[in-house]
């Protein structure tokens, strides 16, 4: 990874840490999984699409967060990539 792409990461990866430390945000994620929840719980017995359509939306949910997440963790290995870097080329300057 070239040193440009690896600040990409990491300018990526700390903007979405601040969004998902976003007070709103979060309270966005909690409010719709209790939701899809309480609706599945109050769905009736013979509503299976109901619940279908209420599972995708918790499974599409939990995508979005793990895809955020994600961001955070390559710009984290960037970060650490970055810095090994840095390292290296420090100590072949000393040589």
């Amino acid at each position: 990874m070239n040193e440009g792409k690896a600040r990409e990461k990491m300018t990526r990866g700390a903007k979405a840490e601040a969004l998902l430390r976003n007070e709103i945000l979060q309270e966005a994620f909690e409010y719709l999984e209790k939701e899809f929840v309480s609706a599945w719980k109050n769905s009736g017995v013979a509503d299976a699409d109901n619940r279908e359509r209420l599972y995708m939306l918790c499974q599409n949910l939990a995508a979005l967060q793990g895809y955020i997440q994600s961001v955070i963790e390559d710009g984290k290995l960037a970060k650490a990539a970055l810095d090994e870097l840095q390292s290296r080329l420090k100590y072949e300057k000393r040589k």
